[in-house]
C-alpha cells in the first residue's frame, strides 16, 4: 500500500499579504531613484538667458540678432563699455538702485523687462506698475515705429500707467504693456511681458519683430545676464522665513493639518462597550496589580491610583459593616468612626480627602487605608 503525497495549493493571497510591504518599498525606492536621476540629468533652465536653449531661455533671440549683424555680449557687471549699445535688462529686480542709476546716466539705450516701482524710480521713468494680465493678443494702438512694424503681440505680465506724457503702446487692462521714454542722450523702453523674449513664444504673433526691433537699433547689445533666483540686490529689504515660503506650500500644510485632524477624529471614534471574555490563561492577581501600578506610575497618575485605593477600601468596608455597595458617604464615615472609636473628620479625610501631592504621600495613604481596614475588621 503506497502513500500518496498531495501538495497544498499555493495561496496567492497569503503570499501577497506576506510580501506586499517589501515589494511596495522596493517599487517606491526605484521610483524615487528614477525621479532623482531625471531631475539631476535635466538641463538647467535660465529664464531669459541668451545661452539657454530651453523654452524659457532666449538663445533663439540672441541667434537672430547675430544673424542681423548685431553682436551680443552677455555680462553680469556694468563695467563693460556701454557707448553706442543697447543694454537689455531681463531681470531688473536683481540690480541695486546704484546700478540702475548708473544705467540711467549712461548714453546707451535701455530695454528693461517687467520692472517694479523701485526700478522705475531708479531709472527716472515717471510711471507706476498696475495690474498684471494673462497672456493674450494685443494690438499696438500707438505711433511708435517699432511697434507698428511688429503689429500685434502675445502679451502677458504687468502693465504700467505713465505719470507724465510717455509713448505708451499695447494698452491692456488698466495700463499699457510698453512705455518708451526718449531722454536727452538715450531712450528707455519698458516692456511688461517676460514671455515675449523666450524661445517658446518668440514665434507668437509679432513677438520676434518687436524684440528684434527694440534690440537692433545699435550694432551692439549688452545683455545683463539674469542672476540666480537666490540672489537679490543689496539694498532690498530682507524677508522673513514665512515670507520666503511660497503661498502654495502654506496651503498644502494647512490641508495636511486638516487631513491629520480628520484621520485622528475618525480613528479616535468610540468602538462601543468593552466586551468581557475569559482569559485564555490564569494570571496571578499579584502580577495584574503590579502591572497596573507600573502603568499608573509611568503616567504619574497619582490621582487615579488614590481613587482606586479609596474605592476598593470603601467597597470592602461597606461589606464588613453590612451597609451594601450603595451606602452614602455619611453612613460609611459614621459607621467606621463608631467601630474604631475615631473622629468622623479623620475618617472622612482619609476616605474622601484630597489627592496626594507626591509618591510619598500616595504610599502613606495606602498604608493608612490598610491600617484603617485592619482596625475595622478587628485585626489590630
Amino acid at each position: 500500500m503506497s502513500t500518496a503525497i498531495v501538495e497544498a495549493p499555493l495561496e496567492l493571497r497569503a503570499v501577497w499579504q506576506r510580501w506586499r510591504v517589501p515589494v511596495l518599498l522596493v517599487l517606491l525606492a526605484i521610483a524615487v531613484a528614477v525621479a532623482l536621476a531625471a531631475i539631476e540629468n535635466a538641463p538647467p533652465q535660465r529664464p531669459l538667458d541668451p545661452r539657454d536653449a530651453s523654452p524659457v531661455g532666449s538663445r533663439a533671440l540672441s541667434e537672430l540678432l547675430q544673424q542681423r549683424g548685431v553682436s551680443v555680449t552677455g555680462t553680469s557687471s556694468l563695467d563693460t563699455d556701454l557707448s553706442d549699445a543697447t543694454v537689455f535688462v531681463p531681470d531688473p529686480r536683481s540690480l541695486t538702485r546704484a546700478e540702475l542709476a548708473l544705467l540711467e546716466e549712461s548714453d546707451a539705450d535701455i530695454v528693461v523687462v517687467a520692472p517694479g516701482g523701485r526700478e522705475l524710480a531708479a531709472l527716472a521713468v515717471d510711471a507706476r506698475p498696475t495690474e498684471a494680465v494673462e497672456a493674450h493678443t494685443v494690438q499696438p494702438h500707438c505711433g511708435l515705429p517699432v511697434a507698428t512694424t511688429a503689429g500685434s503681440i502675445r502679451f502677458g505680465g504687468p502693465t504700467y500707467v505713465p505719470d507724465e506724457p510717455l509713448q505708451s503702446c499695447y494698452p491692456t487692462g488698466a495700463g499699457a504693456g510698453l512705455l518708451a521714454d526718449a531722454q536727452v542722450d538715450h531712450a528707455i523702453v519698458v516692456v511688461g511681458s517676460a514671455g515675449l523674449w523666450t524661445n517658446n513664444h518668440l514665434d507668437d504673433e509679432g513677438d520676434a519683430a518687436l524684440a528684434l526691433g527694440l534690440l537692433s537699433r545699435h550694432p551692439h547689445v549688452v545683455w545683463l545676464l539674469p542672476k540666480l533666483a537666490t540672489q537679490s540686490p543689496a539694498d532690498r529689504q530682507h524677508k522673513g522665513l514665512l515670507e520666503l515660503l511660497p503661498a502654495r506650500l502654506l496651503w498644502s500644510l494647512l490641508q495636511l493639518f486638516v487631513v491629520v485632524i480628520a484621520i485622528a477624529l475618525w480613528r479616535g471614534r468610540r468602538l462601543g462597550p468593552v466586551v468581557v471574555e475569559p482569559l485564555p490563561v490564569i494570571v496571578p492577581s499579584a502580577e495584574t496589580v503590579r502591572g497596573r501600578a507600573r502603568l499608573l506610575r509611568a503616567a504619574r497618575a497619582r490621582d487615579a491610583a488614590a481613587d482606586e485605593l479609596r474605592t476598593a477600601t470603601i467597597r470592602r468596608l461597606g461589606d464588613v459593616l453590612g451597609l451594601g455597595p450603595d451606602a452614602p458617604e455619611a453612613a460609611i464615615v459614621e459607621a467606621v468612626a463608631l467601630r474604631i472609636d475615631r473622629s468622623g473628620g479623620d475618617v472622612e479625610s482619609l476616605l474622601y480627602g484630597a489627592e496626594p501631592r507626591d509618591d510619598a504621600a500616595l504610599v502613606a495613604l495606602a498604608s493608612a487605608l490598610e491600617d484603617l481596614e485592619s482596625k475595622v475588621r478587628g485585626r489590630r
